[in-house]
């Protein structure tokens, strides 16, 4: 018996193609977030640390503030960091497995 297939070969080249330019776009917009949120986190920083050196000696509690803020601006950059990463690794697996169809 003979296979048959669902549709004609060059509409699934056609379909596979309009795929792979909807992740490039998908790549290009996440790229363009990633560095937004970036850009953000930076200029949050700054100035929260620029706050933190005009108050650390009024008041006692702004040092425990310190203890608590800057782990949690640790961890911040890093999901900005490793969540780009690991999006970007999604988009690739998706689109070496729409490639091998």
């Amino acid at each position: 018996m003979s296979k048959k297939k669902d549709f004609p070969e060059e509409d699934f080249a056609e379909f596979t193609s309009e795929i792979n330019e909807n992740l490039d776009s998908l790549r290009t917009s996440t790229d363009q977030f990633f560095k937004k949120k970036l850009i953000l986190f930076c200029i949050r920083w700054t100035f929260t640390l620029f706050l933190l050196y005009i108050f650390i000696d009024s008041y006692s509690w702004v040092k425990w503030l310190m203890y608590l803020a800057i782990p949690l601006g640790i961890i911040n950059l890093g999901l900005i960091i490793v969540g780009r990463k690991k999006l970007n690794e999604k988009l690739s697996d998706t689109e070496d497995k729409i490639n091998s169809l």
